[in-house]
């Protein structure tokens, strides 16, 4: 869009890559602190500190996914190039926006795919579930949107969540283990509940 908008929100989220979060563990290591558990919970956590410098300290990224307000210069919509765009949009698609939002040093997921049908979606629900660990960043899904910004807008919200847009959940990951023990808890009213005892494992 030429000019750029005079106002722009720019919705997105925030995460502690795998490598950063292995460093960020050996650091912790080396000073005698505490490691961490997991990537997510540390990426939130360092959100969370009021001491600024802590947040600034962690090698947090942040991927951009949508626009949020947005108000466009006098004039540029007369100028934006035919497809459906209405005033107060970048892209008649979302693609197109993330495009847009990439063009303009926004970082952006470069995995993302325009599908066209069930069949493709599942498709590319099964590759990520199959090669998740290849990326540098936890994932436990995938999130499906429809593409066509005018249909966002037809489809509306619930309560709750988009019409648009949904999650498409990978099964927990499971890990073997040993059954060390089973003992007996005793209640306060005398009932015996019995429990495995079980080898730790990471999951």
């Amino acid at each position: 869009v030429d000019p750029p908008p005079e106002v722009i929100e720019v919705r997105g989220e925030v995460y502690m890559p795998v490598s950063a979060f292995a460093k960020l563990n050996r650091r912790q290591a080396e000073a005698g602190e505490r490691l961490f558990v997991n990537p997510r919970n540390s990426a939130a956590g360092s959100l969370r500190q009021k001491d600024t410098s802590i947040t600034a300290a962690r090698d947090l990224s942040f991927s951009a996914y949508q626009v949020g307000d947005l108000e466009l210069a006098p004039g540029s919509a007369t100028r934006t190039p035919p497809g459906g765009v209405s005033p107060g949009q970048l892209a008649a698609t979302h693609e197109a926006t993330l495009e847009w939002l990439d063009r303009a040093g926004f970082p952006v997921n470069p995995e993302r795919k325009v599908v066209h049908g069930l069949d493709e979606v599942l498709d590319f629900c099964r590759r990520w579930e199959e090669d998740r660990h290849e990326l540098d960043y936890e994932i436990d899904g995938v999130v499906v949107k429809v593409d066509d910004l005018s249909l966002q807008r037809q489809l509306g919200f619930t309560s709750r969540a988009p019409r648009w847009a949904i999650a498409y959940k990978f099964p927990p990951e499971e890990r073997t283990t040993t059954l060390v023990d089973i003992a007996v808890s005793i209640g306060r009213t005398g009932k015996a509940t019995p429990f495995a005892v079980l080898e730790p494992v990471f999951v």
